[in-house]
């Protein structure tokens, strides 16, 4: 079943972009952008050059810009799989509004129990995000606020716990002057030889910085950084997939198009196809509003409707509305609650342990 669908900012230079992907594919990126993805249905495996780890049902990765991952299915289940992607591409904001995004984030995994305040606060605010899509609304400004909260949640990963990452190495180092010289030259003839007489490696060096670090060979990177490259002139449509292919330095057209159904599981033209049918714009020049089918209703309302049941989350205590009811949870034994009523008739939950006093 193909749940794949995109909503993507660059189509009219807005920094927000969402896609829901249900084909079997591993997607290897290196981008500018912040990248948060939730896993809807199946499994997935995440890549980076500092850690591995398996992404249940439920789970939430953000991934800090500029880092290089691989996010793919795991291969040894038969059960269906579909990840929701958010990215955020902070060189279509202002540099007043964007900040210094290379020292704000952090890749860092969440469930409901790790990292659980940040996990439900992020979340709630990506089911907003889908709610307000959803509902047709297009204000712009509604819109800009949302995600600039997403992004603010998203920052606030340097408070909780991270993944024990190691000290980077010299290769690690050496690994990244490779791939900055790539990014760099990659509409180029480029070869392996190349990259390790310009930094002064040798060539079986060179191999197996490209090995362990991606666990791909240097040819197949090239490839990937080619085609991601390619993307935002394929989406234009205004060129051929030859000419596309030849300006991001592809071989042919042929070649392309496999290493593009390698990467994304669905061919070049059909990803542009897919991708004209949510423009901004229909023929008639009128404001189109996203697009789901049934399939992508039924999936994400479900998200929507346990994202915004919680109220409030803090460690300890969580407050949520289930079936109209409102229900509050203990979680550890220090705290003492306490129900108090205002002079205007408001119900006030009050939390307070050795250490704090906190109102909700």
């Amino acid at each position: 079943m193909n749940y794949y669908y995109d909503f993507s900012g660059q189509k009219f230079g807005y920094p927000l972009s969402l896609s829901i992907n249900g084909f079997s594919r591993s997607v290897f990126s290196r981008q500018s952008s912040l990248e948060i993805s939730y896993i809807l249905k199946g499994e997935y495996e995440a890549i980076t050059a500092d850690f591995s780890c398996v992404l249940k049902e439920r789970s939430l990765i953000v991934i800090a810009p500029d880092t290089m991952h691989m996010i793919c299915q795991k291969q040894d289940t038969d059960q269906e799989n579909i990840i929701l992607t958010i990215h955020v591409d902070f060189s279509r904001m202002s540099d007043a509004m964007a900040g210094d995004e290379k020292k704000a984030f952090r890749t860092v995994v969440c469930t409901e129990e790790k990292n659980r305040d940040f996990y439900i606060r992020l979340k709630h605010k990506i089911a907003e995000l889908l709610a307000m899509l959803m509902k047709g609304r297009d204000n712009l400004y509604e819109m800009n606020a949302i995600m600039m909260e997403i992004v603010y949640f998203a920052t606030w990963q340097r408070n909780f716990s991270m993944e024990d990452l190691p000290l980077h190495s010299d290769s690690h180092e050496n690994y990244m002057k490779a791939i900055r010289y790539i990014d760099m030259h990659y509409q180029e003839e480029l070869t392996l030889s190349d990259i390790a007489g310009q930094l002064s490696f040798s060539l079986s060096y060179t191999s197996k910085l490209f090995k362990r670090y991606t666990g791909i060979s240097f040819v197949k990177y090239l490839a990937y950084v080619r085609i991601r490259a390619s993307l935002e002139t394929l989406l234009e449509g205004r060129n051929s997939i030859e000419q596309i292919a030849a300006d991001c330095g592809m071989a042919n057209a042929k070649a392309y198009t496999a290493v593009f159904k390698e990467l994304y599981g669905i061919l070049p033209s059909d990803y542009r196809k897919q991708f004209r049918q949510n423009l901004k714009y229909d023929k008639e020049k009128k404001i189109q509003k996203m697009a789901l089918d049934e399939q992508h209703k039924k999936l994400l309302q479900q998200f929507i409707k346990e994202s915004l049941q919680a109220l409030h989350e803090e460690e300890g205590l969580s407050i949520c509305i289930k079936e109209q009811e409102c229900i509050c949870r203990i979680r550890q034994n220090n705290h003492s609650v306490r129900l108090e009523t205002e002079p205007d008739g408001t119900l006030v939950i009050k939390i307070s342990d050795i250490h704090k006093n906190s109102d909700c």
